[in-house]
């Protein structure tokens, strides 16, 4: 058996990656949880958009660190 290997879009980000790819699984130093989140990951970061709110959301998204503000409402 091999080392196990995490593959590049499971592991934790240095550093945000604004304007740029995220996966559900990623993480970083900027993450900050939608209401209710039970998890770290960058699927329920208020800077990644993934269209969660289309009929379809992505699994692919965007980092929109710092500029996206979570709107309360």
């Amino acid at each position: 058996m091999g080392e196990y290997t995490r593959r590049r879009e499971d592991q934790v980000l240095p550093a945000p990656n604004s304007g740029g790819n995220v996966w559900p699984a990623q993480s970083c130093p900027a993450f900050t949880a939608r209401g209710g989140a039970a998890e770290e990951t960058c699927w329920y970061c208020v800077y990644a958009d993934f269209h969660l709110g289309s009929a379809r959301a992505l699994d692919v998204g965007v980092c929109e660190w710092p500029d996206r503000i979570e709107k309360e409402g």
